[in-house]
């Protein structure tokens, strides 16, 4: 009878790179679950087997179950199975549906488990914690028995990633002078690409989708690696557009010599090269809030929002006037504030908005929120803002707008500032007109309404100050 359910990371192939840890694991398995995937090379048991039959001792007993299921997502192509992703890998839009199917499976193999038979062990090529799909196709038979009056108890033991192997075969460290490491897939390689990713793994690519890259980012340092940790271990580094064709004769090749392939690759911009200027983050970041210094008239204070603000921004955004003049006209929830305002301080260091806080300085209590957002062309940042009910009519949007615009052309690249309002909101309009903003049009139709009509917009601007 199950008792537990065990994913176990074995590295990528090789005896020695299989953990302490899970060569215990290995050694405390009863049946070994392997689900019979289209995508698995056909020695997908055999190279399991062989591992255990090198770590097990010899005189405990085991067996492996090969389970079929339903074909995984829509990265998968037949010999796709990339050194981490073993069991489950390559989850896409079809994946709401096969998880259930795979423990419908699962739990109709478990149940023809002998009575010595207790505990289940999945085997996952790399590091389990990277399989998110075996492990919740684990919950799901652990909640499958729970319902049934069986309590399963289920562990996960890490193994050696083919990142770490990767890394290590090619003599280099991930995340360089302290760059960021961004995980994807070659599905969404092409897609997601920026050199201010950072350092960019790619794990599951079958169709090897960085040489769409070369044209673009041509300079880019690839270091790729195949089968590693075997006897048959490729390796491949260098300059994108130089190595590109070389990889792509050498994985054609190894894919017809073992009619399957599994590798992973390494992106990263060479340290010398400059930044591409249509790549990279799309704005620079605004001035640390290690050193900020509150802006203050004496009679507001601003400073920049952070994730204890969350009420003034849900009182400033849930009373009467905010709503009418509001796109939707929903109320915020308290779990949106709360959100919102946590990835204030993350917003800040992209460069794409500067969010405040507007305080009274006489009572410190929060009287309002006030945002800069980098949109459109470069240069521009268009101002967003709204006061608490308590403290309208006190001049307090125009002192903070006079503040906050005085510091943005003060400290960054931002040479244009620009608000808008929708028609009939004078009071807004006015707070902006005292800041020192020029109204300049009107823009017809440009706003939503809460009950599906469209306001027009009027729409002010300042310039930075010529010196």
């Amino acid at each position: 009878m199950i008792k537990r359910i065990r994913v176990i990371g074995v590295g990528t192939g090789d005896p020695g790179h299989v953990t302490g840890e899970a060569a215990r694991a290995l050694a405390s398995v009863d049946v070994f679950l392997v689900l019979g995937l289209a995508a698995e090379p056909g020695d997908a048991v055999a190279a399991r087997r062989a591992l255990c039959d090198a770590l097990v001792p010899a005189d405990r007993r085991y067996r492996f179950v090969e389970v079929t299921g339903p074909r995984r997502g829509p990265d998968e192509e037949p010999g796709e199975t990339a050194y981490g992703e073993g069991e489950g890998a390559g989850a896409g839009a079809g994946e709401a549906g096969w998880v259930p199917a795979w423990v419908d499976a699962c739990a109709q193999a478990v149940g023809g488990l002998a009575d010595q038979e207790s505990t289940v062990g999945f085997l996952v090529w790399g590091d389990a914690v990277l399989d998110d799909p075996t492990l919740r196709v684990v919950d799901g038979l652990a909640e499958r028995f729970a319902t049934q009056g069986t309590t399963v108890e289920n562990d996960v033991v890490a193994g050696v990633s083919p990142a770490s192997v990767l890394a290590a075969r090619h003599r280099i460290s991930l995340g360089r002078n302290g760059a960021p490491v961004h995980i994807t897939t070659g599905r969404r390689l092409v897609d997601e690409f920026d050199v201010g990713l950072g350092e960019v793994l790619v794990l599951l690519d079958e169709h090897l989708a960085c040489a769409a890259l070369v044209d673009a980012f041509p300079d880019l340092e690839l270091f790729w690696g195949a089968y590693l940790g075997s006897p048959d271990e490729l390796l491949v580094r260098g300059r994108l557009a130089d190595v590109i064709d070389e990889v792509q004769r050498v994985r054609a090749e190894a894919r017809r010599r073992r009619g399957w392939i599994a590798d992973t690759y390494l992106l990263r911009q060479p340290g010398d090269a400059p930044t591409p200027p249509h790549a990279g983050p799309a704005h620079l970041p605004f001035p640390d809030v290690a050193t900020w210094e509150p802006l203050t008239d004496g009679v507001v204070t601003v400073r920049p929002l952070t994730a204890e603000d969350w009420p003034v921004l849900l009182a400033e955004s849930n009373n009467e006037e905010s709503l009418r003049w509001g796109f939707d006209g929903r109320p915020l929830t308290e779990a949106e504030a709360r959100h919102k305002t946590a990835e204030a301080g993350r917003e800040w260091r992209r460069g794409r908005v500067a969010r405040f806080v507007i305080v009274d300085a006489a009572s410190g209590a929060g009287a309002g929120v006030l945002m800069v957002a980098r949109m459109g062309p470069p240069g521009i940042g268009v101002v967003g803002y709204g006061i608490v009910p308590d403290f309208r009519g006190r001049g307090f949007t125009s002192r903070a707008l006079t503040l906050v615009c005085g510091w943005v052309f003060a400290h960054t690249d931002i040479q244009r500032l620009e608000l808008g309002h929708k028609v009939g909101n004078v009071a807004s309009g006015k707070a902006a007109e005292r800041a020192g903003f020029t109204r300049e049009g009107i823009l017809v139709g440009r706003l939503p309404n809460p009950d599906g009509t469209r306001s027009d917009e009027v729409s002010y601007f300042l310039l930075r100050p010529q010196s």
